[in-house]
């Protein structure tokens, strides 16, 4: 069992990682005037938050938010930011994500792991561990679109993580 623990925490904490690394590479004045790259950074670590509340609850965010039909013209979703809170702010959020999934790996159990985890708001019923791989793929989506943006915006940016950063 530890290895699986360890094989899933090297390749979801390399995930966060080069999600925390496109973060911190985007410059601060374009975090303010291209407000896009904020609300995908937003969005991955809430539902990083999300997706690590073990089991589900409501969703909810020390960064606050609001339910709204009416998304902003940069936003991806209906989960509105109350601010544009600063990359310091959404940093500090991924990392707690981070510690918190890195210590839930590590602590669970195989029973731990094969526990449903049903979502309150919806029909999303899948065992735990898939859960963690199920948010690994989603911190790996925005963090690719997130470089992207960064190749566009900047013409670099950060390398491959091979595994987590310890």
């Amino acid at each position: 069992m530890q290895i699986f623990k360890e094989s899933l925490w090297n390749q979801f904490g390399a995930s966060i990682d080069m999600l925390t690394n496109a973060i911190s590479s985007y410059p601060e004045n374009l975090w303010y005037e291209k407000k896009k790259f904020f609300y995908i950074s937003y969005h991955v670590a809430i539902f990083l938050d999300y997706y690590t509340t073990i089991p589900a609850a409501t969703l909810s965010s020390p960064l606050p938010f609001t339910l709204s039909d009416n998304i902003p013209e940069d936003g991806i979703d209906d989960i509105v930011p109350d601010n544009i809170y600063s990359k310091e702010e959404i940093l500090a959020y991924i990392q707690s994500g981070r510690n918190r999934a890195q210590e839930l790996i590590f602590n669970m159990t195989e029973t731990d792991f094969a526990t449903l985890w049903v979502e309150i708001e919806s029909d999303k019923v899948m065992p735990v561990f898939e859960l963690f791989l199920y948010n690994l793929r989603h911190v790996q989506h925005h963090a690719a679109q997130l470089n992207m943006m960064l190749r566009t915006d900047t013409g670099d940016a950060p390398n491959w993580v091979r595994s987590a950063q310890k």
